[in-house]
């Protein structure tokens, strides 16, 4: 058989044998299958996955002979040292056959140390257009047969690991959400125990701060903290003694200073809750007033937290307009009187103002 006749037939072979690995691949896609698969047909020693983190370029999977190059995962490269970030601001191509005659990329160290003779490089994209890392290949010779078929390789391969890395990524996020509100949860049954009404009250705040929190128009992620803020805010009523948090008639001096110290309560409580400890100083601050009159630090205006002042408002709305032992609920028509006489002063203008026009829609 001619030379070039077989050349054909080991060519034909090696792309069915590809199709064949990327068929497997996209019906059970891994960022180490990626790796392999990339490696195999650009015929190189390594390939890579890096995220960028800062002023880092990070290794978070390494395929190939990485002690060769002297690189594992887990190892952190300034940015600005690397080939990839040339690569991405255009300095140099997406491949590089021979980094020998690319003086952009042999005088960087990393080049020098690892030895590196060619070179492979893409973005790794998510869907909504961030820029994760790179995926990237290396070898210590040259490679003159690295050309266009090997680049739409890759940029297929980097779509398979960004939208496997993404996927993570969100799974990771959801379970977190999930743990999140499993404690929410728990905090709030805790609270239920002891004071049936805290519970029913504040699942009452929260859809008041959730209706007030959509009319001015929050983001989705300043939804789900305020929703969070909203339910937890009397937390830290666990720690009131039973003799005061039950009292069926109205609270002595004394019993309302040892009353004022539950935000401090609940801010030490979800202090403690690893995803919720953001929301610790709104937590803090929900009894805080617009004019600076309210505790337990005496905060005004923008210096509270928006979740909070949301929330204070919705929080006393609901106190005025339900029964309690030592008082019936008020007329919704006194209660917005209330509301109105106290904008700007003892509640957030913008706050206030919302909920009053969710109650007249």
């Amino acid at each position: 058989m001619p030379p070039s006749r077989t050349h054909a037939v080991e060519s034909d072979g090696q792309i069915s044998a590809t199709l064949a690995d990327l068929g497997a691949l996209a019906q059970h896609p891994t960022v180490d299958g990626a790796l392999a698969a990339v490696r195999e047909f650009l015929d190189m020693e390594i390939a890579m996955a890096t995220e960028f983190v800062g002023p880092q370029q990070m290794l978070r999977k390494v395929d190939g002979d990485a002690d060769s190059f002297f690189v594992a995962e887990g190892l952190g490269l300034p940015v600005e040292q690397t080939i990839c970030h040339r690569i991405l601001a255009g300095r140099l191509p997406n491949l590089i056959p021979s980094v020998a005659a690319e003086p952009r990329a042999a005088e960087l160290p990393v080049t020098q140390l690892a030895n590196i003779g060619a070179y492979a490089s893409v973005p790794l994209l998510f869907s909504d257009g961030r820029v994760y890392g790179t995926l990237c290949a290396a070898a210590h010779a040259a490679k003159p047969a690295l050309g266009y078929r090997e680049l739409q390789f890759l940029h297929v391969l980097a779509r398979l690991v960004a939208d496997t890395v993404e996927r993570e990524q969100l799974q990771a996020a959801a379970r977190e959400l999930a743990v999140q509100a499993a404690t929410a949860t728990t905090l709030v049954a805790a609270v239920e125990a002891r004071d049936a009404y805290t519970a029913e009250h504040s699942e009452a705040v929260v859809e008041l701060a959730l209706a007030v929190g959509r009319r001015l128009e929050l983001p989705e992620a300043e939804l789900a903290d305020l929703r969070h803020v909203a339910l937890l805010h009397d937390i830290g009523k666990i720690a009131i003694p039973d003799a005061i948090l039950r009292k069926p008639g109205k609270l002595s001096a004394e019993e309302w200073d040892v009353m004022r110290e539950h935000p401090i309560a609940s801010e030490r409580l979800i202090s403690g809750v690893p995803g919720l400890a953001h929301l610790a100083p709104a937590i803090r601050a929900e009894h805080e007033r617009w004019d600076g009159g309210g505790y337990p630090d005496g905060l005004a205006g923008e210096a509270i937290p928006r979740a909070s002042r949301i929330t204070l408002v919705c929080d006393a709305w609901n106190a005025m307009t339900s029964d309690r032992p030592y008082r019936k609920a008020l007329p919704e028509h006194v209660a917005r009187a209330e509301l109105e006489k106290n904008l700007g002063t003892q509640f957030c203008p913008h706050a206030a103002q919302a909920l009053l026009d969710h109650m007249a829609a």
